[in-house]
């Protein structure tokens, strides 16, 4: 996949710097290696730091990890938390839809276009296959305000009890296939035989996946007594 943009954040003191260089190689280190199999002295060189620095500003190697998940969570939210907050349908179904649509393709431009999504996407995968505080912390900071937030918009476009069991599965099933294209990019542009993921080939996912999202409320949708 292309990218817009490299940094989870801007810094602009050295201690800063060391702080976000060890946040950054955590992210990529504990997602494509795993937690237990990374070394601190493996972070401290992908970041150019002191291995004393990861105990300085983080305590040691948990107290890393808690602080990739909310830097993640942080970085996540600064992309969708606008767009939900800004979001007033007033009850109207199309409105709904519509606000359900901007918010999952700009999860897509960020997921599909942006190179720290892919150490990002990684890092939650790995982080989701194990139950601990990590996951926890992610779970109420991001994951279930949002998916809530969407359900209550796909609730509403269809509806549906925003709570019910097909509007919160619908609503994973339709975010996953972003996590999907994020995490399988090799695979997808091998069989469509596309030698990069650029702006084109993001607008012809995210094309699918507004017909998906249309098909799914035009399937599930309540007509109005």
């Amino acid at each position: 996949m292309t990218s817009r943009s490299t940094d989870l954040s801007a810094t602009s003191k050295p201690g800063d710097q060391t702080r976000t260089a060890l946040l950054m190689a955590g992210i990529k280190l504990f997602g494509t290696k795993g937690f237990e199999a990374t070394s601190t002295r493996e972070i401290a060189a992908a970041a150019q730091a002191n291995i004393a620095s990861i105990a300085y500003h983080f305590g040691g190697k948990e107290g890393l990890r808690v602080a990739c998940a909310e830097m993640i969570g942080s970085r996540i939210q600064s992309v969708v938390g606008p767009a939900l907050s800004a979001l007033d349908p007033k009850g109207d179904p199309a409105q709904a839809q519509a606000a359900f649509e901007r918010v999952i393709m700009g999860i897509a431009d960020f997921m599909l276009g942006q190179i720290e999504a892919r150490d990002i996407a990684s890092f939650m995968v790995r982080e989701m296959g194990s139950a601990g505080a990590v996951f926890d912390k992610v779970y109420a900071d991001f994951i279930e305000p949002v998916h809530s937030s969407l359900c209550d918009l796909l609730g509403l476009a269809t509806g549906q009890d925003p709570e019910s069991d097909l509007i919160r599965i619908g609503t994973f099933s339709i975010a996953g296939q972003v996590v999907y294209f994020r995490i399988g990019h090799v695979i997808v542009a091998r069989r469509m035989d596309w030698k990069e993921v650029g702006p084109n080939e993001v607008e012809a996912i995210k094309a699918v996946l507004l017909g998906n999202i249309r098909a799914f409320v035009a399937t599930h949708r309540k007509e109005q007594s």
